[in-house]
């Protein structure tokens, strides 16, 4: 079979695509006048942590204990254990670990 018949295809392609386009937010935010606390559940699907950059600075700590991971374009992932700053305009992702992550994070 080709791609041309993705309805018995095995090759993944318009499954990729499909999780590619959806834009749905995977965290949960609690906000407060100078913080938010951001929850990433369990659960989440890993195709929702996507490289993205923001508009603008912010200094984000973990609120508890956690394997997931952080990273910024060219770098390699670090533990997310102490205070990260992430600049406005570059690029970043969060990769999925166990349990949910809560960040505590500064505008």
């Amino acid at each position: 079979m080709s791609c041309k018949d993705c309805k018995d295809c095995e090759c993944n392609e318009v499954k990729k695509f499909i999780e590619s386009m959806d834009n749905t937010i995977p965290y949960t935010d609690e906000t407060f006048s100078d913080k938010i606390i951001r929850t990433f559940p369990h659960d989440t699907p890993e195709h929702l942590l996507k490289w993205h950059w923001d508009e603008e600075d912010r200094d984000v700590y973990a609120v508890n204990k956690t394997d997931w991971k952080f990273q910024f374009d060219d770098q390699l992932p670090q533990q997310i254990n102490s205070k990260l700053h992430i600049p406005k305009g570059v690029y970043h992702r969060i990769i999925k670990g166990t349990g949910d992550l809560r960040l505590l994070i500064y505008k």
